[in-house]
């Protein structure tokens, strides 16, 4: 089962490979001799989708087939950036790989940190859980301890009652186990919401990528932006829409602007407008845009995990809590109904 615990450890995995593979083209070595050498030193979580890509490669399969094939064993939005990371350096800029790989895994450090903080603190809140469930048991035996106790819950409706109570409980534990589950992390080609940030930071380094390998604004936004497999964000379709129609960088940016309630996409817009009306332009900008938008993704992270410690209690609020007061009434109100009979 998918934890915040593990989904740290893949984080943290997937920066070390970044770094392996960095260290490794830094070293002067081609994409096959580097995928080796990842697959050689890949963490366990990891390792036979690098072996994969590595054989694949050594087979003297091509670039793009093999990226295929690493996207379709790695099934992450992780690999999918790492293979759109190698295109684009393949066919534009191989040297710059090196300075995103570095950024990746510095966002994979960060994340592994948050999800680990996270992790510790759900574990807390689960620990708290369980003791709401164990309460009402610890009741029960306390008051099996006397005799005339022992005999109304041994009757057929008391122990239908209990019963009912374990299937009450099981049904909290159940939910809090699911509650605590993180929420799976969307690939771009089918990005949730909560993802669009994250894929849309992505895009913003390509762009910055494209741009310091020497692509004209205008070629270099259609590549990051607007061609390739993924679900880019409301705000930005008026955009995509005006460029692909004719419209001009700068007349298709302002008018998205307009339409646009979101701070960081309103920067970019203003960014790509004034770029492309002065005629000069500085990926760094586009490259800091990314990196900002990977923090705010991070901070959204962090608040969900924080819903999710306040909602992994109202299972035993909802359920275990009035389970031990309906346990505390049971043997006197059975005592009370037989009397009255």
């Amino acid at each position: 089962m998918v934890s915040f615990a593990s989904r740290a450890a893949e984080a943290s995995a997937a920066a070390t490979d970044f770094e392996v593979f960095r260290s490794a083209l830094r070293a002067g070595l081609d994409v096959e001799q580097c995928s080796a050498v990842t697959s050689a030193n890949a963490s366990a979580s990891h390792s036979e989708t690098w072996m994969l890509f590595a054989n694949r490669l050594e087979q003297g399969t091509d670039l793009y087939t093999a990226v295929y094939d690493l996207r379709r064993a790695g099934y992450s939005f992780v690999f999918d950036d790492f293979a759109e990371l190698l295109l684009l350096a393949r066919s534009h800029n191989w040297p710059g790989l090196e300075s995103l790989l570095a950024s990746r895994a510095r966002f994979y450090r960060a994340w592994a940190r948050d999800l680990l903080a996270a992790a510790s603190r759900i574990r807390a809140a689960t620990s708290v859980g369980w003791l709401a469930a164990a309460a009402p048991w610890v009741l029960v035996v306390l008051l099996l301890a006397r005799p005339e106790n022992r005999s109304i819950f041994a009757e057929a409706q008391g122990l239908a009652f209990l019963s009912i109570g374990v299937l009450l409980t099981v049904l909290a534990l159940l939910v809090s186990a699911r509650i605590a589950r993180p929420k799976e992390i969307s690939r771009a080609e089918a990005s949730k919401p909560n993802d669009v940030t994250l894929h849309l930071a992505g895009r913003l380094e390509h762009l910055g990528f494209l741009l310091d390998a020497g692509l004209p604004l205008r070629l270099a936004v259609e590549r990051a932006l607007i061609s390739g497999d993924w679900s880019y964000p409301s705000e930005v379709e008026p955009f995509v829409e005006l460029i692909s129609s004719g419209s001009s960088l700068q007349e298709a940016a302002w008018a998205a602007r307009d339409d646009s309630n979101k701070n960081r996409v309103n920067e970019l817009f203003t960014k790509l407008a004034i770029s492309d009306q002065l005629g000069m332009v500085d990926s760094t900008e586009f490259y800091d845009l990314g990196q900002a938008l990977r923090e705010q993704w991070l901070v959204q992270q962090a608040a969900a995990a924080l819903a999710i410690e306040t909602k992994l209690l109202l299972p035993q609020v909802i359920l275990s809590l009035p389970l031990t007061v309906l346990f505390a009434l049971y043997p006197s109100v059975s005592m009370l109904s037989s009397s009255l009979l």
